[in-house]
C-alpha cells in the first residue's frame, strides 16, 4: 500500500513538473497534506495537486472542521434548523468573534447541526457555494492538468506546514 502511495505522489510530482515545465528534481513532496490534498514545493512556492474527488473531499473536510467560517444564517437555513437551534448557532458564531477557542466552537456547532438538523445538506451546500480556485489558490485559479487539478497554494516551503 505504501509503495502505491509513493508511486502516486511521484505521478503528481511529474504532473506538476510538466505543468510548470521544470525538472521534477526541483520539486519536493511535503509530508503534510493541506486539506488532505497532496502538497508539493518548488522554488519557495507550495502547490496542491489532487484529483476532482480529493479536492471536493478536502473542501468538505475543511468545512466539517471549520463550521464557524460559515455564516450563521446560512447554517440555520441550509441545515434546516429550528428557530431556536438557529439562534443558538447564531450566538455561538458571535462568541467566535469574541475570541473563543475555534475547536470548541466548531464542535458545538457541528453537534447542534448533526443532532438537530441536516449536516450533509449543510456541507453539500457549503462546498457547492465555493469557487475552488479562490478557496485553494493564491492566484484564485484552478488549473486542470491531465487527471489532476493544480493550485498555486501559497509562498513557502514544506517546513512551513510539516509538523
Amino acid at each position: 500500500m505504501e509503495k502505491m502511495m509513493i508511486i502516486d505522489l511521484e505521478r503528481r510530482k511529474q504532473a506538476l513538473a510538466d505543468y510548470l515545465e521544470i525538472d521534477p528534481k526541483e520539486i519536493s513532496i511535503c509530508s503534510t497534506r493541506v486539506n488532505d490534498i497532496a502538497t508539493l514545493q518548488t522554488h519557495r512556492m507550495l502547490y496542491l495537486v489532487g484529483t476532482e474527488d480529493e479536492v471536493e473531499a478536502g473542501i468538505r473536510g475543511y468545512f466539517e472542521h471549520n463550521m464557524g467560517d460559515l455564516d450563521a444564517a446560512f447554517i440555520g437555513k441550509t441545515a434546516q434548523l429550528s428557530v431556536g437551534d438557529a439562534q443558538v448557532v447564531d450566538r455561538l458564531c458571535e462568541i467566535l468573534d469574541e475570541d473563543i477557542e475555534t475547536d470548541i466552537l466548531n464542535e458545538a456547532i457541528f453537534g447542534i447541526v448533526k443532532k438537530c438538523g441536516d449536516i450533509k445538506s449543510l456541507i453539500d451546500a457549503a462546498v457547492a457555494e465555493v469557487d475552488r480556485g479562490e478557496f485553494l489558490a493564491l492566484d484564485g485559479k484552478e488549473n486542470p492538468f491531465g487527471k489532476y487539478l493544480i493550485y498555486r497554494f501559497r509562498e513557502g516551503q514544506c517546513s512551513d506546514i510539516d509538523y
